[in-house]
């Protein structure tokens, strides 16, 4: 009797270790990030910023929606590295000021500037689970093209492969590229292996010429796609 007693306790342990083994097997095969690239793509809107220039010069820079693209690499459950990119087209609002000894006093200008954000983002998400809170950190540089001219118009012709001898006046404008960076954080939703949602705030900094390091706010919405 105490034999047959131990052989069903012996019996009923490994039926335990099976299915103990067979849950944590299946959870791993259930990871919802881990070692899966992913696609995030979605509006971004940046709120408005007031800024200061060297000599005196004001810009307000207005809030305006963008849009961002973002190809990354799930090492595991928690880390992700990825490339970035986004685009916005805000409007603004200048008050020149002359240098001292030109004539005339200050002038309002206005127009709109591109801003092209390439960068490489590092995410930790903190918790294991479809849902968890992250946060993130980027390196980047940030092409701005102010739309103002910054020399006279260019005449000029050139071949066009379809099109034969195209001519016409083109304007150069004021741009450069800038390093900038940027941390956040937000909340995340794998809603599957294949679809996530992912809703944010980002604070970027863009080492500007003539006015320091301005930071400006910006908030996401991105649909994912994994695979």
């Amino acid at each position: 009797m105490k034999a047959n007693r131990n052989t069903i306790q012996v019996a009923i342990g490994v039926v335990l270790l099976f299915f103990v083994s067979a849950a944590v097997a299946f959870a791993e095969d259930e990871s919802f990030r881990s070692k899966r690239w992913e696609i995030l793509l979605g509006p971004q809107y940046t709120l408005a910023k007031n800024l200061g220039f060297d000599g005196g010069t004001t810009a307000k820079i207005n809030d305006t929606w963008g849009f961002a693209l973002q190809i990354g690499y799930n090492f595991n459950e928690h880390w992700n590295l990825a490339g970035s990119f986004s685009w916005s087209q805000p409007d603004y609002q200048a008050v020149v000021q002359p240098v001292q000894g030109t004539p005339g006093g200050p002038r309002s200008i206005s127009g709109s500037i591109q801003m092209n954000t390439f960068g490489l983002n590092l995410t930790y998400h903190i918790l294991k689970g479809p849902l968890t809170p992250y946060v993130e950190g980027n390196v980047s540089g940030t092409y701005i093209n102010t739309d103002i001219a910054a020399g006279p118009p260019v005449i000029g012709c050139y071949w066009d492969p379809w099109f034969g001898q195209i001519c016409g006046v083109t304007q150069p404008t004021k741009s450069d590229t800038f390093f900038s960076t940027g941390i956040g954080g937000g909340l995340r939703w794998d809603i599957n292996k294949y679809v996530l949602l992912r809703g944010g705030v980002r604070y970027q900094w863009i080492d500007l010429s003539n006015t320091g390091v301005p930071g400006f706010t910006i908030f996401k919405i991105d649909v994912g796609f994994k695979f």
